[in-house]
């Protein structure tokens, strides 16, 4: 007789989701839809579209409750990060300490070892060593999301399955609509998904993030205006300065410390070198320096640099060519070719 296989599927009911539940159920799982409920403020609108698909695949819907792990491991750190003049990525954090975190408890105690996503990201585990296994960028390089998943645990990454790596979005759409998804009622996922219609500045200042204006310094110290608080602007911005120039100037530097925004021409946004913390690594933890190809944020295009690691766990890379706004509190992945290395927070 043979054992079912079955899987903990993360599931918001949207197309990936529903178009990833297709693809495992054709390839023999019993597929077990999990609905994170994060309270956000599209919370109800989620939960019935997801409930709706479950029922149209045949699926037994479960709903997590999980507003107080993001909450807490989201939402408590963006506060924090805006506070202190960085610009955060929340999805990095919330797919490694949220979804994937709040799936593996569920798994365990359904008793189930593999996870998957929808996620359009590979893991392959190699054919003469099974315990040898890599992660790859997705065969669709326009919607690869291989860069907000730097930040799992690799024993996670290990366990879970990823249907949607060797498929394009187009496909996609086509299993969800074939499976009776309402292309009609679709719309991409929202990064800041717990936003209730605010702009990202309202929602700072309700939740008390409030730097106070400052100076507005350019790059020969001299002043040119005043910024409404820190928070308000990130690395590379240009527009909403309300600065009069003769040619575009562009935000070079947060300066918490004196509360200054430090303003510059477009060619001193660009800079070779940095540092990373938090660094989680999917390889083994190079003991020499390592030539790597470095994104700084989604639709970056890696540029090769040099990673060297630090005594305190701490890596410093420099790029070969000077990149364009490179922003602390943004996520660093670190790749060579397709492979996905690991990645790290930018400092």
């Amino acid at each position: 007789m043979t054992k079912v296989k079955s899987v903990v599927l993360g599931f918001s009911g949207g197309v990936d989701s529903a178009a990833a539940a297709v693809l495992l159920k054709q390839q023999g799982y019993q597929v077990i839809p999990v609905v994170l409920d994060l309270g956000g403020a599209d919370t109800s609108f989620l939960l019935e579209r997801a409930s709706n698909m479950a029922i149209r695949l045949g699926l037994e819907l479960l709903v997590e409750p999980a507003v107080e792990a993001f909450s807490k491991e989201v939402v408590e750190y963006l506060l924090f990060a805006y506070t202190h003049a960085q610009t955060p990525n929340p999805c990095i954090r919330c797919n490694a300490l949220v979804k994937f975190a709040c799936l593996a408890m569920v798994a365990e105690r359904l008793k189930i070892e593999k996870l998957a996503t929808g996620h359009y990201f590979r893991r392959f585990a190699g054919v003469s060593n099974k315990s040898e296994v890599t992660f790859l960028k997705a065969c669709d390089k326009r919607k690869d999301q291989s860069y907000f998943l730097f930040s799992v645990p690799e024993k996670l990454l290990q366990r879970s399955l990823f249907p949607l790596g060797e498929v394009c979005k187009d496909k996609a759409l086509i299993l969800a609509a074939e499976a009776g998804y309402e292309l009609d009622n679709y719309r991409e996922s929202q990064e800041l998904c717990f936003l209730n219609g605010e702009r990202y500045q309202e929602f700072l200042v309700r939740r008390g993030v409030i730097s106070g204006r400052g100076k507005i310094v350019d790059s020969q110290g001299r002043v040119r205006g005043e910024h409404h608080g820190l928070q308000n602007y990130t690395i590379g911005q240009r527009r909403g300065l309300g600065i009069a120039n003769p040619e575009p100037l562009y935000v070079i530097k947060l300066d918490y410390q004196d509360n200054r925004l430090l303003v510059g021409k477009r060619e001193e946004a660009y800079s070779c070198r940095f540092k990373v913390n938090q660094i989680n690594w999917l390889i083994e933890p190079p003991s020499q320096p390592l030539e790597i190809e470095c994104r700084i944020r989604y639709r970056h295009e890696p540029g090769l640099a040099i990673l060297n690691r630090r005594a305190d766990g701490q890596a410093e890379i420099e790029f070969v060519s000077p990149q364009f706004a490179i922003t602390p509190g943004q996520g660093a992945a670190f790749y060579h070719g397709d492979r996905l290395l690991g990645g790290g927070i930018i400092i």
